[in-house]
């Protein structure tokens, strides 16, 4: 008897019992079900104990003045929370996970074979190129402001002038940076 209510069940659409009852479905299959649940005692049975199971929770949690939660209930549920926390790794696991990777990428040079070297050739050349374009930038970047500093101690030095009047020529050094760098791009627009 077990068996047979087992392949009824599989048969039947049990799982949007659930569905039905909460609305979502749409108009056509909420049909369809209930003429099947009108011709399948199992499934209306189900029904049934689906919507007894619904009524009960709505009347349980109707009457949240009798549910009474302890006084450091809060407290509690916080302290086990923070308990459950696990902290960093140890030493043992991040060896074992480094390890892991190594061999990992051992075995992916190994799988690559002779074209390894080819594939990660082009990569070293492109992060050389990306280095060498980096360090011309900076040390361009570099000789500006020690030629800045420079120009700046030069008027400086014959003036007396303190700090305020060098960081009022740098400011219209920058301007007058500004205002050329800005010339220029409209020159190479026309």
């Amino acid at each position: 008897m077990i068996n047979e209510f087992d392949i009824e069940l599989d048969a039947c659409p049990s799982f949007e019992i659930a569905a039905y009852l909460d609305g979502e479905l749409d108009a056509q299959r909420e049909l369809s079900l209930e003429s099947h649940f009108a011709s399948c005692g199992i499934c209306s049975a189900e029904l049934n104990h689906q919507k007894h199971f619904l009524i009960q929770l709505n009347s349980r949690l109707s009457n949240e003045s009798e549910l009474e939660l302890p006084k450091d209930f809060t407290r509690q549920i916080v302290a086990n929370a923070e308990s459950s926390v696990v902290g960093l790794r140890g030493q043992r696991e991040r060896f074992n996970a480094v390890f892991i990777i190594a061999a990992l990428l051992l075995f992916v040079l190994f799988a690559l074979g002779a074209e390894a070297g080819d594939q990660f050739s082009g990569f070293a050349a492109s992060i050389d190129q990306t280095a060498a374009v980096v360090g011309f930038v900076g040390r361009i970047v570099y000789s500006f402001f020690v030629g800045v500093v420079v120009v700046l101690r030069t008027i400086a030095a014959p003036l007396q002038i303190g700090l305020v009047g060098i960081a009022a020529g740098l400011g219209l050094f920058a301007a007058a940076a500004v205002l050329i760098s800005k010339m220029v791009f409209r020159l190479r627009r026309i």
